[in-house]
């Protein structure tokens, strides 16, 4: 019994010394809170987490924050107004108001969004159209429209975070 509890110390104190060790569990950026949010999220609308986290790298660098004026898109997962509106978030996705845009900027609403949309991407496509969908939108992936280098970073981050 004496050499099991030495044994652990042992295992604690080499942990604790030797951070590179532990580096891969929370990504820059990445939170316990949010890797936990991201995981429950993830679980409730059937969608792979390990994908969820991968996505949420390559889009915002897991930013809570961030905002594309391009798109325009918002949050953890870059949500766009038509998106939050097709899951029932905003009433108006060619104006959304201020408050409307507020709330996709909530890490728990844009991942409720993310995670039911990429768990329905992944239902009607193989695993790389739903990665590329997400980032072009359903249709411009029906039309052809695809981005390599989205699908590359998102499959590589999905490998590192698996």
């Amino acid at each position: 019994m004496r050499f099991i509890i030495i044994g652990v110390i042992v295992l604690i104190i080499f942990l604790i010394s030797s951070p590179s060790l532990l580096k891969g569990a929370f990504p820059k950026g990445l939170t316990p809170e949010l890797a936990e949010m991201i995981q429950a999220k993830a679980y409730q609308w059937g969608a792979d987490p390990v994908l969820v986290k991968a996505h949420a790298y390559v889009e915002s660098a897991f930013n809570t924050r961030a905002k594309n004026p391009a798109d325009p898109s918002y949050g953890l997962m870059q949500i766009t107004p038509a998106l939050a509106y097709d899951f029932g978030l905003i009433s108006n996705w060619k104006s959304p108001s201020s408050v409307e845009i507020d709330l996709i900027y909530i890490p728990e609403f844009n991942l409720d969004v993310a995670c039911w949309f990429i768990a329905r991407l992944h239902k009607e496509l193989p695993f790389d159209g739903g990665i590329q969908a997400y980032n072009v939108g359903l249709t411009g992936y029906k039309k052809g429209k695809r981005v390599p280098i989205y699908l590359k970073r998102v499959r590589k981050y999905y490998a590192k975070y698996s």
